[in-house]
């Protein structure tokens, strides 16, 4: 699930609602918020600054319960 997170956070914002659904699907399987975290910063240089920030937005939603 993190290799689909890395994939869908350098799709960016049409990946939005998938996103959002891996998060908390890696959550339930055993992935730490800081492994999340980890592979939206590792991705940013091939995602590129708008989207990863944008991704993380997005995980920090889920990891609120928003």
């Amino acid at each position: 699930l993190l290799v689909v997170l890395a994939g869908l956070t350098v799709l960016g914002a049409q990946a939005e609602p998938q996103f959002k659904i891996t998060v908390r699907h890696a959550l339930e399987a055993g992935a730490s918020q800081q492994e999340i975290a980890e592979v939206i910063y590792h991705s940013s240089g091939y995602a590129g600054f708008p989207a990863a920030s944008s991704a993380r937005t997005v995980a920090r939603e889920v990891l609120q319960g928003k």
